[in-house]
């Protein structure tokens, strides 16, 4: 994410319906195409788990997000949305804080995107690690909760991610 270079397009094709459009010269993120990098699930205790499923597990995630330039002098990216996903057979509380685990899930979904009307350094972190990852989100969620599900499992509904705060927390720790 270091270089400022100007690049129209990803990928060397561009619609103008595939850029998110403030007002000329504002910086805007040029959206490319999506896709599920991995996934992995490891029930645990096949068969046993599924004599005594509680009707609604508790979901505990954590997310991470990465972006990574895909070439030197082009303002193309890679952004990843990792989720660390553990069914758990109850909510931790002080009474159990370690609750029977049902399943572990791993799902990295990602998406490539270019940027627009860069002229600053500080114009790139939001749009790569905000912006971006909003855009992914909701297929990722899809991707999490169709595994769970396939898997035998009752899914949860899984909110909305506010990156935004993710990334100031995220900054105020590294400072």
């Amino acid at each position: 994410m270091n270089e400022h270079d100007h690049a129209d397009t990803l990928g060397g094709a561009s619609s103008s319906n595939d850029a998110v459009k403030p007002a000329n010269g504002t910086p805007s993120l040029v959206i490319g195409s999506q896709y599920l990098r991995s996934i992995s699930m490891d029930v645990q205790n096949t068969p046993d788990v599924f004599r005594d499923i509680p009707p609604q597990p508790h979901l505990a995630m954590a997310l991470d997000v990465t972006g990574r330039q895909l070439a030197d002098g082009q303002m193309s990216f890679e952004v990843c949305v990792v989720v660390r996903a553990h069914g758990l057979a109850a909510a931790p509380t002080q009474e159990e804080p370690n609750p029977r685990v049902l399943y572990d899930l791993n799902v990295s979904y990602a998406g490539l995107f270019g940027l627009k009307d860069i002229t600053a350094q500080d114009q790139v972190e939001p749009l790569l690690l905000v912006e971006a990852p909003t855009y992914i989100f909701p297929a990722l969620r899809g991707a999490l909760l169709n595994t769970i599900r396939e898997a035998g499992f009752p899914t949860s509904n899984i909110q909305p991610v506010d990156f935004e705060a993710l990334w100031h927390t995220r900054r105020a720790q590294q400072a």
